[in-house]
């Protein structure tokens, strides 16, 4: 396996191209709890192109982290489609589905779903172990990752550790391991300390000049200023679209 030893920095090896990687049809998702029936999703139809930088705003309990999991393949859907660089995600196994994630999609999730029982370097190897990386690889890939997170003295550390600001930075190296071409983030500034925060804006910031394709559901203005589309999200449903940079329009490539 190549080696890549600019992590933040490096370019998804996607031709760009003007169709959209992420395609949902007519979606639905609904919960059971207890006698009542709760509608999550409710015939969500969208597209994300690669290299965009998608926020999702809305208030809580809307349904953002749902639509989220089902973009990400951690949820399956209802009713309706979704497509993930040309691969309908909604017709593939479980063994198949986690597969895929492993190498397309790095997750950041609000409460860091660190694994308890692992240090913060054996948290980021992790997903670079299913990926099948050689032990000399994992370790040079999260020595790397923590060093971007400032985090290199804090690497034989259990999650307990560490403080909140310092675990979501473990759950962000994690997420960039394998290089994945698309990141999605549930409010990943969401309960941190300010100077945290304004880390991981400049973080993501950096990531979308390397050309990573970002769904982000947050509340945080610092994120948002960065994005080419806000979605308002409401009520399980779609309620505006603001495109702030057309980036096919914007695309030197685009014809």
């Amino acid at each position: 396996m190549e080696k890549n030893n600019n992590f933040i920095n490096s370019e998804v090896s996607i031709e760009t191209k003007t169709n959209p990687i992420i395609i949902l049809k007519n979606v639905l998702k609904e919960y059971i709890i207890g006698d009542w029936i709760v509608r999550a999703v409710d015939h969500v139809n969208l597209s994300i192109f690669e290299s965009e930088f998608v926020t999702i705003v809305g208030p809580s309990g809307a349904g953002k982290t749902s639509l989220l999991n089902l973009i990400g393949g951690l949820d399956s859907v209802d009713e309706g489609e979704i497509y993930n660089f040309g691969i309908k995600i909604t017709d593939m196994s479980e063994e198949s589905l986690a597969l895929f994630r492993i190498f397309n999609i790095g997750f950041i999730f609000q409460n860091y779903n660190l694994i308890s029982t692992l240090t913060a370097e054996e948290n980021v190897i992790f997903p670079m172990m299913l990926a099948g990386m050689t032990l000399e690889e994992r370790r040079d890939r999260a020595s790397k990752l923590l060093e971007e997170m400032r985090l290199e003295e804090r690497k034989e550390h259990l999650p307990f550790q560490l403080s909140a600001g310092e675990q979501q930075r473990v759950a962000i190296a994690r997420a960039l391991g394998n290089d994945p071409p698309i990141i999605i983030a549930d409010e990943p500034t969401a309960n941190l300390d300010m100077e945290t925060a304004e880390f991981i804006a400049k973080l993501f910031k950096k990531l979308k000049e390397s050309k990573k394709t970002l769904i982000v559901a947050t509340h945080d203005k610092a994120l948002i200023k960065h994005a080419d589309r806000i979605i308002t999200y409401k009520d399980s449903k779609i309620i505006k679209q603001d495109i702030i940079h057309d980036i096919l329009k914007d695309n030197k490539n685009f014809k």
